[in-house]
């Protein structure tokens, strides 16, 4: 799947010290970089980290708890973020040697992570909103890895593990675009939700809740304008800065979001048929977003 996160290399059997939650580190000043691999079933083990942290599932699959949020699944394409000394406690029901779990945990500074939010709150054209649209929330730490996230944190992965002597200055510039990233992504999330009980409230609640109630139509940018009361341009504006996409951007992946929807729960359904329940007038246009955003076709998804 495109949102997925490329596993790491799994450490060679010789090499690890435990079957339960094997970790390799790898460190920076302002950041560390964990890779735990489970090798056979286990129950309630215990994890926290001494900073703000960015866990991202790369294989198999978890149950986590954690204070707040009760159990849930933990699966591939999935990210969790964890404050400082927060506890994890964490089953590996189907883990074995086969067929492993992984996953990664970034932990941040928390006084990196304060300095970097209040940079790009300095640079926001918000004002005084900037601190409320700029920040992370830790009550909705749950977020589906879109295909931007996945890329940064592949990245991440990628140059913390490299031998390169100057990779500090790399990781520093990816570690900014995944704080703004997650932020992003958490706007969208609350907006998704608030639109759908207070759709008036909000210009952008507005906007969502027509895109949600409109996916098979046509929807024009004119329409989406007049329900903000804003130009075209202060639009784009507004959504690239706090959404980190444009309008036509989110029509698409609702769109989308909605065709798996349909392959999942309508496996008679011809991939034609999809395309147009979707709001997509060209099936061939539809096939090659799906693949580009999905990183498969919407026929190879079905398979699997």
């Amino acid at each position: 799947m495109g949102s997925f996160i490329t596993p790491y290399r799994l450490t060679p059997e010789a090499q690890r010290t435990s079957l339960v939650e094997h970790r390799n580190t790898f460190n920076l000043d302002f950041c560390e970089l964990n890779v735990f691999e489970t090798h056979k079933q286990a129950r309630d083990f215990h994890l926290k980290f001494p900073g703000f942290t960015v866990t991202s599932m790369l294989r198999g699959k978890k149950v986590m708890r954690i204070e707040g949020l009760g159990s849930f699944d933990y699966l591939p394409g999935e990210t969790v973020l964890a404050s400082r000394d927060q506890l994890m406690r964490i089953d590996f029901p189907e883990a074995n040697r086969e067929r492993p779990t992984q996953c990664t945990a970034l932990v941040i500074d928390d006084a990196y992570v304060k300095q970097q939010l209040n940079r790009i709150r300095e640079q926001s054209q918000l004002g005084h909103k900037a601190e409320e649209c700029f920040t992370l929330d830790l009550e909705n730490p749950i977020l589906k890895n879109n295909q931007r996230l996945a890329l940064v944190s592949g990245r991440m992965i990628q140059v913390l593990s490299s031998k390169d002597p100057f990779k500090h200055f790399e990781a520093e510039l990816i570690l900014k675009e995944l704080l703004l990233c997650l932020i992003r992504m958490q706007n969208l999330g609350e907006a998704e939700r608030n639109s759908v009980f207070a759709s008036n409230s909000k210009p952008i609640h507005a906007i969502i809740a027509y895109i949600n109630s409109h996916l098979t139509s046509e929807i024009r940018i004119e329409t989406l304008c007049q329900l903000a009361g804003m130009s075209k341009s202060a639009l784009y504006r507004m959504f690239t800065e706090q959404f980190g996409i444009s309008p036509a951007r989110l029509v698409l992946q609702r769109r989308l979001e909605h065709a798996k929807e349909l392959i999942r729960n309508n496996p008679a359904l011809k991939i034609k048929e999809v395309a147009y329940a979707s709001g997509f007038n060209d099936p061939n246009y539809f096939n090659r977003a799906f693949k580009k955003l999905e990183g498969q076709t919407p026929q190879e998804y079905r398979v699997d």
